[in-house]
Formats: structure tokens, sequence, C-alpha cells
């Protein structure tokens, strides 16, 4: 857990020192940064009530002086997420100041390829045209939210394997900070809902007519699209703001939240599975991104998850053969 609130501080101030090169304002936004803590807290009970009433449960099955040591560390762990949720957004809205849009041509055309010829937002309305907007966005935005950005305070609460844990704390990093900073960078592309309006043509002439055709674009779905795209012409900054598509954080944070239901029960493995799948075929059906995006996340994370398998066992092995019969 320290090394998540070393990395914390870490993302933090490269986080600053992005926005002093990169922005006329850094001050300002420094400062929106943190006058936003305290709301982001008071969010937290707002949107993850049932976790806490989860906790309160466990006093019933689970020793109480266990339960009661966990609470400052999750309080602590929260903050510690909060910062590093404000310190993304604040990094995500800067990232076009650093380097330009450039990458949803390539995207679009590698999608293509990958789908022989098609555009994959073709695919998805062909198949799911029947999906209500509503529940969409209950998924994709919703459901997803408390798990995606609060999981290091799940895990404080409610497991005390600290293998998996520390595993699970990289995940969490890699999805956020790698993917959603420092690749995002590299990629910078704005996604296909956005694609027109960056580049002007009809590229995506389509997937607006689609959107519009299923009710996603007068939903809350179209609502939060506008909203970005106002608040990337104005040069500010909001909570969740910042456009980027590549890779995709929302399909990365899915798939490590289904490596963690994998992890705490095999029986779940159908369940992850879906999950991840569900996420992937909404980030392009509801426009957000090209599926590459999503494919590169999956990989990234899933490599990830294998690699800190592989390194724990490896280090654990030595201490197993302290305790061998032949050692004893």
């Amino acid at each position: 857990m320290r090394n998540f609130l070393r990395f914390v501080a870490f993302y933090f101030l490269a986080g600053v020192a992005f926005v002093v090169l990169v922005r006329d304002d850094p001050v300002a936004l420094i400062l929106d940064l943190g006058a936003s803590l305290p709301t982001s807290a008071i969010f937290f009970v707002q949107k993850a009530w049932w976790l806490i009433l989860a906790f309160v449960a466990l006093f019933f099955v689970l020793p109480k002086g266990e339960l009661v040591s966990r609470i400052p560390r999750a309080f602590v762990v929260l903050m510690a997420c909060n910062l590093f949720f404000l310190t993304f957004t604040m990094v995500k809205t800067s990232l076009p100041y650093a380097l330009p849009f450039w990458a949803d041509p390539p995207l679009a055309e590698i999608d293509r390829l990958l789908h022989f010829g098609v555009d994959p937002y073709v695919l998805t309305h062909a198949v799911g045209s029947w999906i209500p907007p509503g529940a969409a966005m209950a998924l994709y935005m919703g459901i997803w939210l408390v798990p995606a950005m609060y999981l290091p305070v799940i895990l404080v609460l409610f497991d005390g394997d600290r293998a998996r844990v520390g595993r699970f704390l990289l995940l969490y990093c890699v999805g956020w900070a790698l993917l959603g900073s420092v690749l995002a960078l590299g990629g910078m592309s704005a996604g296909p809902i956005f694609y027109d309006r960056l580049l002007g043509g009809e590229r995506f002439a389509g997937l607006i007519a689609a959107l519009e055709a299923s009710g996603i674009s007068d939903s809350t779905v179209g609502g939060v699209q506008d909203f970005l795209w106002s608040v990337y012409e104005s040069g500010t900054q909001g909570v969740g703001s910042g456009i980027s598509a590549f890779p995709s954080v929302h399909v990365g944070m899915a798939c490590v939240v289904s490596l963690y239901l994998y992890e705490r029960a095999r029986w779940l493995a159908p369940l992850a599975l879906a999950v991840v799948a569900a996420f992937q075929f909404l980030s392009v059906h509801l426009g957000w991104h090209y599926a590459v995006d999503g494919y590169v996340s999956i990989a990234v994370i899933v490599a990830t998850w294998a690699w800190a398998k592989r390194r724990q066992s490896a280090k654990a092995a030595p201490e197993m053969a302290d305790f061998s019969p032949e050692t004893i």
C-alpha cells in the first residue's frame, strides 16, 4: 500500500510539472484541482454507499478488531484515489496542449483493416440497435464508475491477500496512468464521435446517423459527449473531462475488474469475460472509441497481470523452499 501512495504522490508531482510546462494558466488549473478534493469525497459517498453498507455487514461475520483497523487505511486510500483521479483529469485535459490530435485517421483505417473493410460501429449497430440508451449508459458510465475509480478502497476494505492487493494496485495504476496518460499522449486521438468535428468532412457521418436513429444522441450519453466537446473548445477542465480515445481506459479498467473477479472466484470467469466483451462492444457502439483502442488496453492489462503473477510466484518460490522438509 505504501508503494501505491508513493506512486500517487509521484503521479501528482509529474502531473503538476506537465501542466506547468504545457498550459498558459497552470496555477488556476492546479488550484481548481485542490478545490475539487472535498467534493470528490462527497461524490464517493453518493456513488459508493453500497460499498459502505457491505463493509458494515462484515461486522456480523468477521472479527471486529480487524475490520476497525481497516477503516483509517481505507480513508487514506480514498483521499489518494481522489487526488489520483483529479490529477488524471488535469493531465488529460492538458494532453492536446502538448501534442495535437494526429492518430484518428490511422486508427480509423486500422479498424477497417481489422474488421474486413467495415467500420466496427456498423457491426455493433447492426446487431445492437435494440439496446436501450439508458441501459447502455447505466452500464458503461454508471456501474463501471465505482469499481474503476475506487478499486484500491475496495481492496483495503475487503481483501486480506497482500500479494493479490499489490498485483491489482499495480493494474489500477497501469490502467489509469499508463493507458490514460502516457500511451494516450503518444497516440493522441479524439475518437469516432469527435472525428468529423475535429477534422471536418463526413468520415463518421454514418455513426452520427446511427446514434441519432438509436436515440443515443438524445440520451445522457449524447449530453456527456457534447459537454466534453464544449470543455475541450473552451480550454477549461471539469471532473471527468478531457478527450482522449487511444487506448481505452474504460475497457482497460473493465478488464482489471474482470480479472479481479476471476481471481476471487474462478467460477466467475464467464461473467468476467462477458464484462470485458460488453465494455469493448459499448465503447464502439456509443462512438467513444475505435475497436483497436480496447484491443490494445486489454492486451496491456492482461500482459501486466500475467507478468505480475509470474514475478510474485518467482519471489515466493525461495521463501517456500525455506520451509520445505529438506531444510527443516
